[in-house]
């Protein structure tokens, strides 16, 4: 294959002895130094129409050293990796998808590898709210094959502000239907499965079976932390990668942390240490109970929240690109539109995952 820059790179020449390669897609920066302009003009002639040989006869350069920068240049994203276009399952609907995690991919072989995991991957997404319904829609879009739906509920009005997929006509059937339909309009080869179930402790053990490669929990009754803890355990002891699908809360959002069982803190982890921080006096607290309580909810921000984790699953399933939020989560403020992160580091005292617990598989 003849080397060819890719199509989202651009080459600047920054100084008299710097050349700065700008990727597109990922915002990132690569600079190289170069003794004069030959290399400049043997990185423009990388359009895919000559071969290394041909280049290094035309500009006497050596056919090792030629490599070299070929090899380097192909391991950082910078050139094409989509050689063959046949070799990626439905190339043409998901070629945008492709070409942006081909920048994280350091040949074809590596590239057609992630997709392949990405395509064959089955994804578990529990809750199909005003999070959930947004996910479910970004993995169909990002190319993910395999999709078990699992809620219980049906559609209602009040669910039409902030939820994707549902409208009027649609109120009262079942969302694991509605969102069936939904995702088969991207791509009626999508395998959807329907699981009409709320999500409880013991539920989960109907999918003992089945090879589920990721989790992402976006249930909130009766809260997302203990809806999170059930998932986190089922998804500790199968070894499944798992992400809290996360929340909002009047004008703050929660971003929710992924899972990777014995590489990263896991939920009980992120509970014990969040019991320490918020650890009060009780004595001085007095509940305050307020009967139908009605939390407010923004619809861009639910998309927005369900689309960083959408960026999350696809990383998880490529099985190269490290995931962001491990050992993290964090919260996006309405108002003034920051996010700020805090460090969940995993614990070593930690009955899932610590040295001595029960589901520690480093």
């Amino acid at each position: 294959m003849n080397p060819k820059l890719n199509s989202t790179v651009s080459v600047v020449k920054v100084s008299e002895h710097i050349l700065e390669f700008f990727k597109t897609n990922t915002r990132q920066q690569l600079h190289i130094k170069v003794q004069n302009d030959l290399i400049m003009n043997v990185i423009m002639e990388l359009d895919g129409t000559k071969s290394l040989e041909t280049i290094s006869k035309e500009y006497k350069v050596d056919i090792q050293q030629l490599s070299q920068l070929i090899n380097y240049l192909r391991k950082n994203g910078i050139l094409d990796n989509v050689e063959n276009k046949d070799e990626f399952e439905s190339y043409e609907s998901y070629r945008r998808v492709i070409h942006f995690i081909a920048e994280y991919s350091s040949s074809h072989e590596e590239l057609v590898r992630m997709w392949e995991n990405i395509r064959n991957s089955t994804v578990l997404v529990i809750g199909l709210g005003a999070v959930g319904s947004w996910v479910a829609c970004n993995l169909a879009q990002s190319g993910v094959k395999n999709i078990i739906l699992m809620d219980g509920d049906t559609v209602d009005i009040t669910n039409l502000h902030r939820q994707f997929g549902y409208t009027e006509a649609d109120i009262g059937i079942k969302k694991t239907d509605v969102l069936e339909k939904r995702i088969l309009e991207y791509d009626e080869n999508i395998n959807v499965e329907k699981a009409d179930i709320y999500l409880k402790q013991e539920t989960l053990k109907r999918f003992n079976d089945r090879k589920i490669d990721l989790i992402i929990n976006c249930a909130d009754k009766p809260t997302v932390d203990e809806t999170s803890l059930w998932v986190g355990e089922y998804a500790m002891e199968r070894k499944i990668p798992h992400i809290v699908g996360g929340g909002y809360n009047l004008h703050l959002s929660l971003i929710g942390q992924t899972v990777l069982p014995g590489k990263t803190a896991c939920m009980k982890c992120f509970q014990k240490t969040l019991e320490e921080e918020n650890k009060i006096d009780s004595t001085k607290v007095k509940k305050l109970v307020v009967k139908n309580r009605k939390v407010g909810s923004f619809g861009p921000m639910c998309s927005m929240i369900a689309s960083m984790v959408g960026m999350e699953a696809i990383k998880v399933l490529s099985k190269v690109i490290t995931p962001s939020n491990i050992n993290r989560r964090g919260e996006f403020d309405i108002y003034n539109m920051n996010i700020q992160y805090k460090k969940y580091e995993r614990r070593e005292d930690c009955e899932w995952c610590g040295t001595k617990g029960k589901y520690n598989c480093s």
